[in-house]
């Protein structure tokens, strides 16, 4: 797609939202919605397939999805491994062969819409619902995410506190839901109306408006230790709103990065995670 098309695209998409909310406007507003919430990349592409399949691969069926599991063994504590929007668990493989030097029996997970797992659609709090029951059989010690996944990881914890979990360390997650549905906005250029009503189907479906969820709240509640891991020059994740997270986190550390980008993809990154479990 060329870029005039990019920018042409959303545009058009808006306008005929904006249309459609004319006459059906609660049909309107769910399209957008699943809109917002639609991934368009993140399948296994196929020089990703050697390494993903070289796991031990299993599919749990939960919340109607068939979530994909990868299990590289080991003797140690259990990890479990989020990633983010767009992505699948290949993201990981630098950190997985850095954590198998010290026996760390390591999990896992593609997100609903991503990677083998099924589904069209995925949100914060979907992916909470489909990890529920791999928590459950694997019994992780540590949960590390990236980006979304380090909000799930967050989120989780906030609503189920007694689990197996004792650690977690997160990469460059974002704060605030508000923050990209403004973005979204501005975007489709939708009006404020509209998005009103967007809030209140979100309040409706899921029992919170958009500025209330904010994982920089809900870490006041975290008591167990954590490892935030975030990009000085991240666009995606504001570090001034990420940053407030290891405020509100009373037993989180705060590891700083630059030029490495949103991915937070590098070695002393790894080296990081590990000295941190170790």
């Amino acid at each position: 797609m060329t870029d005039q098309l990019k920018k042409i695209v959303p545009i058009l998409i808006g306008k005929q939202l904006k249309f459609r909310s004319l006459w059906s406007p609660d049909k309107a507003v769910e399209q957008a919605f699943n809109l917002f919430c639609s991934p368009q990349k993140g399948r296994v592409r196929t020089e990703e397939e050697e390494f993903l399949d070289d796991a031990k691969l299993e599919k749990v069926l939960t919340k109607g999805h068939k979530i994909q599991t990868y299990q590289w063994e080991g003797s140690g504590d259990t990890v479990l491994l989020l990633h983010g929007w767009e992505s699948n668990s290949y993201r990981w493989r630098a950190l997985v062969a850095e954590l198998q030097h010290y026996s760390f029996n390591i999990i896992a997970v593609d997100a609903p819409a991503q990677g083998y797992s099924s589904g069209k659609y995925l949100s914060v709090p979907l992916y909470v619902d489909c990890i529920q029951d791999i928590i459950g059989k694997h019994q992780p010690k540590i949960m590390i995410g990236h980006s979304l996944g380090g909000m799930t990881a967050i989120y989780n914890q906030y609503l189920y506190p007694d689990t197996s979990v004792e650690k977690i360390i997160t990469l460059g997650p974002p704060s605030e839901l508000s923050f990209f549905l403004k973005s979204f906005q501005n975007t489709l250029d939708l009006s404020q109306g509209f998005m009103e009503k967007m809030d209140d189907y979100l309040f409706k479906r899921f029992g919170f408006y958009a500025g209330g969820f904010s994982i920089s709240e809900f870490a006041k509640k975290i008591t167990i230790p954590g490892l935030l891991i975030l990009e000085k020059n991240d666009k995606l994740a504001p570090y001034k709103h990420s940053k407030k997270i290891a405020d509100n986190w009373s037993a989180c550390e705060l590891f700083s990065v630059e030029n490495v980008g949103h991915s937070l993809q590098s070695e002393e990154i790894n080296k990081e995670i590990s000295a941190y479990l170790k």
